[in-house]
């Protein structure tokens, strides 16, 4: 049976996916308004689907006419593979057009930047007489945060008018019993698939938190001296949850990492790992967990993705010394508030202005996790004009794979230095660093998820 999918579109005219047969090539045509633009075949190699089983059976076509990610949405552009004289059309994943929306979208809000405040009026009142409600709000934030100087409504000043505050008393759970509220508007995972609060309950010297902890020091010790055999620089990065420094919002006890994570570092110390470790912690510590963390989110805020990537540049640049100052205010949803109240709802973020190298970083490689997966996925970023001439491979979660937001260490990485490779995963993937030779490779997890020890 014929398998087959479209992987990612590329403007201005690559095409990329996979057709798969037991082996059989296919001739491979994209066409343009019914119109045939490339041609290729299904002999290429990649590394997910020969893990996969499926072998060389990829394709990525250079079209000779240029398309737009309008063509795509539009359905101008189709692509079809011969099979016994057959021609079939092979169909992207929903992700996929997904993706394209979002880089259509993404190119809106870029053309909105250089718009006139009078401009963003009219187009913002006919919107308005258009749309619904909420997805004219919707548009409203994610215009106001990359164009707070001229939208009118909300600016910086006014920003604070359109969230209304409410009260809801401490220890409100959610309907799905995995969320809680606390103090200070700030919402808490408490349980999840991790089973956070449970986390802080082990014995530090318990042989379970030692076995853990040893585990971790084992890990690192073979991802140090892989990356020292290919002279690249290792860095394990460890964040730890929102809980660990704010407990006091939650239900009035210190704040504190758990024992597993003080055993791991601690033990770090012990076997001389400090050049190759980064706390979390430590550095969200320097600003406060309540200017670091989102309060309706279980991730940071742009101001502790900024303070944390600062702390992993001094151990890869100890001359480092670009500072950013968040002084842009724009209104966003979180991954906790629709859990809790049924509905999305909003918080005041605060952001940087991008640097003005920002604009020149480009996307060569995205490869999205498979379907119904958060992990999987890989991004390849250059910037030529970036200011740290290095190449870096970062394996990481959801700390790190939204490249577009402030808040993750994906933005700053694929920012400021000149090659990043962004990999959703847990596990370092050895074969590939030997591939791409880097010179410094990072693991990062968060603290609810070390007792689950990655292979690699």
């Amino acid at each position: 049976m014929v398998k087959s999918t479209i992987d990612w579109f590329l403007e201005p005219n690559l095409v990329s996916g996979w057709i798969y047969d037991d082996g059989k090539l296919f001739d491979i045509e994209v066409k343009k308004n019914e119109r045939i633009i490339g041609m290729g075949k299904n002999n290429s190699y990649r590394n997910d689907l020969e893990s996969s089983g499926f072998g060389s059976c990829a394709f990525t076509i250079e079209t000779t006419e240029n398309f737009s990610y309008y063509d795509v949405m539009s359905g101008a552009i189709k692509v079809f593979y011969i099979d016994n004289n057959k021609i079939l059309e092979v169909f992207p994943r929903s992700e996929v057009l997904n993706s394209v929306k979002f880089k259509i979208f993404s190119c809106l809000l870029n053309d909105m930047k250089s718009m006139k405040k009078e401009e963003l009026e009219i187009y913002l009142y006919n919107e308005k007489k258009s749309i619904k409600d909420d997805l004219y709000y919707a548009q409203v934030a994610a215009i106001s945060s990359i164009n707070n100087n001229k939208i009118p409504m909300p600016i910086n000043e006014n920003i604070h008018h359109n969230i209304s505050k409410f009260y809801t008393k401490v220890g409100t759970t959610s309907p799905d019993l995995q969320c809680e509220v606390g103090r200070d508007g700030n919402l808490f995972l408490t349980k999840g698939s991790n089973n956070v609060l449970e986390i802080y309950k082990s014995n530090f010297n318990s042989d379970l938190v030692k076995d853990i902890a040893g585990k971790w020091i084992s890990l690192i010790k073979k991802r140090i001296d892989f990356c020292r055999g290919i002279n690249s620089k290792f860095i394990e990065v460890i964040i730890p949850d929102k809980l660990s420094g704010m407990r006091e919002y939650y239900d009035g006890v210190g704040s504190s990492i758990s024992p597993i994570l003080s055993k791991i570092e601690n033990d770090i110390i012990l076997n001389d790992l400090s050049d190759y470790y980064v706390s979390g912690f430590s550095a969200i510590e320097e600003i406060g967990f309540p200017k670091a963390f989102r309060k309706i989110d279980t991730h940071f805020s742009p101001e502790g993705g900024h303070t944390l990537f600062k702390k992993i540049c001094k151990k890869i640049c100890p001359s480092y010394n670009i500072s950013s100052i968040f002084n842009i205010d724009y209104i966003s949803t979180g991954d906790i508030g629709k859990r809790v109240f049924g509905q999305d709802i909003y918080e005041i973020c605060t952001k940087a202005s991008d640097p003005s190298f920002y604009k020149d970083r480009e996307i060569l490689e995205q490869i999205w996790p498979k379907p119904g997966k958060f992990t999987g996925g890989r991004t390849v970023f250059k910037n030529n004009n970036a200011p740290f001439a290095k190449k870096v491979v970062g394996f990481g979660n959801s700390f790190m794979n939204d490249f577009q937001s402030q808040a993750s260490l994906g933005y700053w990485f694929s920012t400021f230095f000149q090659e990043f490779h962004l990999i959703t995963q847990a596990d370092v993937d050895l074969d590939y660093i030997k591939k791409v030779n880097p010179d410094v490779v990072i693991g990062q997890t968060v603290e609810r998820f070390l007792a689950f020890t990655p292979s690699a």
